[in-house]
């Protein structure tokens, strides 16, 4: 493995541990000096190239400008390139930036990292070519299938090469595919609420997403590839659960047409939940997470199957008094406490992806939720001077906790 591939959060915490090591005499003070003597070098190369984790993200940042700058220019020249030539830019690109990035990587092994973002720069041009080739040859199609295909054709490769880059592209490329298939599925959108319906399959996709990533955690031949299932299935659900928590259901929350993707992600979720808890992994809060991942997707999953609309039938409707404001009650509460486990989860575990997440969409809902209630109640003038003091105080609250936590991983492990 490269060295620059190393973890740098390893060696500053190192320093630290290491004293803690020689006053409880676990080690001499000549140890103590050939351990910091053996990891120094990796030190300078943080101190004067910066940590490997900048480099990642410039260069997958640089491979997707390539990536839209190529679309651009294909494009702004489209109807001047004959049809042969379109064909050799779409798989000339395709091949140079696999084989350039493989022979980085794997066979000079001196630029990994560039090498990875050009592997990645050829998958997003593999997903352009379907929808060019597609254009070229006027083939008329389900569209909803490109995606499909472009996610199903870079997911073998993504845990082949174990690039979470490329599995995070997979995943954002099926979701999509989930959205516009769904889309195609619903008879009619009557209402802005009946969008309610493509906001509980999206957040029953992100429970799935999440389970499977627990899943991956709890097996060592995946464990290193959990993030990207862990962290879009996270943010998936909660955006989804975010839209839910505003006053909208005023139409259908599932679709008659759209069962068997109910089905197929409530035996995802339960499947992996299954899983997960029969694996020899288990990190602090396990089974309260699996426990509540089953709750929310049984819940989603009774509201889409019961209160739905199918083709030519009305959506079933509780007519008591007060009904409509119901679940926008419960879907805050169950909003903020999925937020609040979060945020606790990630504390236990020293996480710092549940930790930012958790953070991000609390101070969302504390948003939304100040402009719900206190508009109405407050002069216009108190209202905006309150909302900026709050957001003031909360800022400087939040970002003291958040430094302090990830100040305190230097003295115990990193992120699950």
């Amino acid at each position: 493995m490269p060295s620059d591939d190393r973890d740098f959060a390893f060696l500053r915490k190192l320093g630290r541990e290491i004293e803690l090591w020689q006053d409880e005499t676990l080690i001499s003070p000549e140890q103590k000096d050939r351990i910091l003597a053996r990891y120094a070098a990796l030190s300078t190369v943080e101190e004067k190239a910066g940590p490997g984790k900048l480099i990642t993200t410039i260069t997958v940042l640089g491979s997707i400008l390539v990536g839209v700058g190529v679309l651009l220019f294909v494009a702004s020249n489209w109807s001047q390139v004959p049809r042969w030539g379109k064909l050799f830019l779409i798989f000339s690109s395709l091949i140079v930036s696999y084989a350039t990035g493989y022979y980085l990587r794997y066979e000079k092994q001196n630029y990994p990292r560039v090498g990875a973002a050009l592997i990645l720069l050829g998958s997003l041009i593999f997903g352009a070519g379907i929808f060019l080739i597609a254009q070229i040859y006027h083939i008329s199609v389900h569209y909803p299938n490109g995606p499909l295909l472009w996610g199903l054709a870079v997911l073998p490769l993504a845990y082949l090469l174990r690039f979470k880059s490329i599995l995070a592209l997979a995943l954002v490329d099926l979701l999509i595919w989930l959205g516009m298939e769904s889309s195609f599925r619903i008879a009619v959108f009557t209402s802005f609420g009946s969008i309610a319906i493509l906001a509980s399959l999206f957040l029953m996709a992100g429970i799935a997403l999440w389970a499977l990533g627990m899943m991956h955690r709890g097996l060592p031949i995946l464990r290193d590839i959990a993030g990207p299932y862990l962290m879009i299935g996270m943010f998936t659900a909660l955006s989804a659960g975010y839209f839910l928590s505003f006053d909208i259901q005023r139409g259908p929350f599932g679709s008659g047409e759209l069962l068997w993707f109910y089905r197929g992600l409530m035996a995802v979720c339960f499947v992996s939940v299954v899983i997960s808890f029969l694996s020899k992994e288990r990190p602090i809060g396990l089974l309260p997470e699996l426990l509540s991942l089953c709750v929310l997707m049984a819940l989603m999953a009774g509201l889409a199957l019961v209160h739905r609309t199918d083709s030519g039938a009305p959506y079933v409707r509780v007519v008591y008094e007060g009904a409509g404001r119901m679940p926008a009650l419960a879907a805050n509460v169950l909003f903020f406490c999925t937020v609040l486990g979060i945020i606790v989860l990630g504390y236990l575990r020293h996480h710092r992806g549940y930790i930012n997440i958790g953070l991000l969409f609390f101070v969302l809902d504390v948003i939304a939720r100040y402009f719900d209630l206190f508009w109405r109640l407050l002069p216009r003038s108190l209202f905006f001077i309150g909302g900026g003091v709050l957001l003031l105080a909360g800022g400087v609250v939040l970002e003291n906790k958040r430094r302090k936590v990830l100040a305190s991983f230097g003295t115990s492990g990193g992120p699950a």
